[in-house]
């Protein structure tokens, strides 16, 4: 009966972490993206060239949670890239593409609006093939 309970409690407290680990918005972007809006913006006004490479054509805006420290950003940050329409600037963007900076490496997701959430788009290995051009800025495109 204890090896029971104990595989029980195991169990549930593994559930507990794994929903933290992916817990979500309302909107479907991730926790960790959430006030994204507040931080600072890494480019002075909206842009709109693309590329090479395009991956994110449209009205963009970059922010990042945490400053560089020299020319890297630190463990932890958080970049979201928000590409809306052109004309369309009280609508929220049609993607979001974020990284997130764990154990000196980026995670890349790129989100697509869908009715009222955002669902995945594109993630890990085809995100970094582009973002590997980027190599001597931290992978990160965007630089003012």
């Amino acid at each position: 009966m204890r090896t029971i309970l104990a595989v029980v409690a195991a169990a549930v407290i593994a559930a507990l972490g794994v929903t933290a680990y992916a817990s979500t918005s309302a909107r479907g972007l991730p926790a960790y993206t959430n006030g994204y809006a507040t931080w600072h913006r890494v480019n002075a006004r909206p842009f709109t060239r693309c590329g090479p490479p395009c991956a994110h054509s449209g009205v963009k805006n970059v922010y990042a949670s945490k400053p560089k420290v020299g020319s890297r950003y630190p463990n932890g940050t958080v970049v979201v890239k928000t590409v809306g329409r052109t004309g369309d600037a009280a609508q929220r963007p049609s993607q979001i593409a974020v990284m997130r900076k764990l154990a000196g490496r980026w995670v890349y997701v790129e989100y697509v609006l869908s009715g009222s959430r955002y669902g995945v788009l594109a993630q890990g290995r085809f995100c970094q093939s582009c973002h590997m051009r980027a190599r001597a800025t931290d992978y990160v495109f965007t630089t003012k």
